[in-house]
C-alpha cells in the first residue's frame, strides 16, 4: 500500500478571506490544520500513478501478471475516457487487464477492496491493482468555510495478491440514494452542463459563497446520516467479529469521528486519524491513514475499515494487514522509475 500527496501544504489559519476567530473555531471542529492540495496542471491519475510506481518498483513486479487495474475517484482527468486507461499506459501494462473506474468517494477505499477480491477469485487472476484518490480541491469555493477548510489531495495504490491460505476478508456494504442531493457537484454533467449561469456565486444563509460548479456538502445531514445509519451498521460488525488490533474510518472530521469513536466504544489507542495534517482526503483517506499512522508492532495486524458518506454510501471491511506492505507517505516526485 502506498499514498502520494502534492508537495503544496496549505495551512488552515493562513487561509485568506476569514476572521482568525471564525478559522480557529472551524478547526477545533474539524481537526484539520493542514492540507495538501494538487496545483493546477496536477490531476488525480498523476497521484494515484506515482503510488502504483511505487509499490511496482519496490516489488519488482512482472507487469504481465497484473490482471485487474480499479481506479475509484470522483475527480476524474476527463468526462471520458476513464482515468484508468491513463494509468494503464502509463504504467505500461499489457493488454489481458481488467481496466475500469467507478465513481465512488467516501467508501470508494471499502468497495475497490471487494471488487478487486472478486475479480481476482472469479477470473483467476494473481493481482489486482486498486487505485484511490481525488482532487476534490479543485471543485471547492475558496469562499466556502463548509468544504474548504476540510477537503485536501491524495493519490493511493494497493496491490492485491491471490493467496489460497489467506485468511478471509470480510465486507459489510451498503447504500441509500436518498441522500444524493446532500454531498454534490450540481453543474458540470449531462443534467446541468456548464454555463455562463453555472458559474455565478450564490451566497447562503451561512454567508458561504459557492457556484453550481462547486461542492455542495450540507454537514448536518451527512452527520444525521453517519449517526442514524453508519454506527449501527458497524456496531453489527463488531458483535460479529470482535473489536479489531486496529480501527480506521474515513476521516470526515474529528467531531463526528469522536462521536462515533465513543458511540462504539472503541478504545482510543486503536483508533487512528490522519485529519491534522491531511484533510477529508474522498476515496484515499482510509489508505492515507494506514500509511502515515499504521505501526505493526504497535498496532497489531487485524483492522477494521470503514468508509461512508456521498450518495449515502457505506461499507465495512475487516482485514488481516500481517503481510502487508505498508509505505509511508510520499510527495509527488519523490518516486523515481
Amino acid at each position: 500500500m502506498a499514498s502520494i500527496v502534492p508537495p503544496n501544504c496549505e495551512d488552515n489559519m493562513g487561509v485568506p478571506g476569514f476572521t482568525e476567530e471564525r478559522k480557529t473555531k472551524i478547526i477545533a471542529g474539524t481537526g484539520v490544520i493542514t492540507r495538501h492540495i494538487a496545483s493546477a496542471g496536477v490531476c488525480t491519475s498523476d497521484l494515484v500513478t506515482e503510488a502504483a510506481k511505487l509499490i511496482l518498483t519496490e516489488r519488482n513486479l512482472d507487469l504481465n501478471e497484473v490482471g485487474v487495474l480499479l481506479f475509484a475517484t470522483q475527480s476524474p482527468d476527463y468526462i471520458l475516457p476513464a482515468s484508468s486507461f491513463l494509468v494503464h499506459e502509463a504504467l505500461k501494462l499489457g493488454p489481458d487487464v481488467i481496466t475500469f473506474d467507478f465513481n465512488l468517494g467516501c467508501s470508494g477505499y471499502i468497495y475497490g477492496l471487494y471488487l478487486a477480491a472478486c475479480l481476482l477469485k472469479t477470473t483467476g487472476k494473481k493481482f489486482a491493482l486498486l487505485l484511490a484518490g481525488d482532487t476534490i480541491s479543485k471543485y471547492v469555493s475558496q469562499e466556502d468555510a463548509s468544504t474548504k477548510f476540510l477537503f485536501g489531495d491524495a493519490g493511493s495504490a494497493t496491490l492485491m495478491e491471490t493467496d489460497e491460505q489467506a485468511e478471509s476478508m470480510y465486507f459489510s456494504l451498503g447504500t441509500d440514494g436518498s441522500g444524493w442531493q446532500n454531498l454534490i457537484i450540481p453543474a458540470g454533467a449531462s443534467r446541468n452542463r456548464i454555463s455562463v449561469l453555472t458559474s455565478v456565486l450564490e451566497t447562503d444563509s451561512d454567508g458561504n459563497k459557492r457556484s453550481r460548479e462547486n461542492l455542495f456538502m450540507d454537514g448536518l445531514e451527512i452527520f444525521n446520516f453517519t449517526i442514524s445509519t453508519v454506527v449501527p451498521h458497524i456496531q453489527k460488525v463488531i458483535d460479529k467479529l470482535g473489536m479489531a488490533d486496529i480501527v480506521v474510518f474515513h476521516q470526515a472530521n474529528r467531531y463526528m469521528l469522536e462521536f462515533m469513536r465513543k458511540s462504539l466504544k472503541i478504545p482510543k489507542d486503536r483508533f487512528l486519524y490522519s485529519l491534522s495534517k491531511y484533510g477529508n482526503t474522498s476515496s484515499a483517506s482510509i489508505p492515507v491513514t494506514l500509511c502515515a499512522e499504521y505501526n505493526a508492532k504497535q498496532s497489531g495486524s487485524k483492522a477494521l475499515i470503514s468508509g461512508f458518506g456521498v450518495g449515502y454510501s457505506w461499507g465495512t471491511a475487516v482485514v488481516d494487514l500481517s503481510k502487508t506492505e505498508i509505505h509511508a507517505i510520499r510527495y509527488l516526485g519523490e518516486v523515481h522509475e
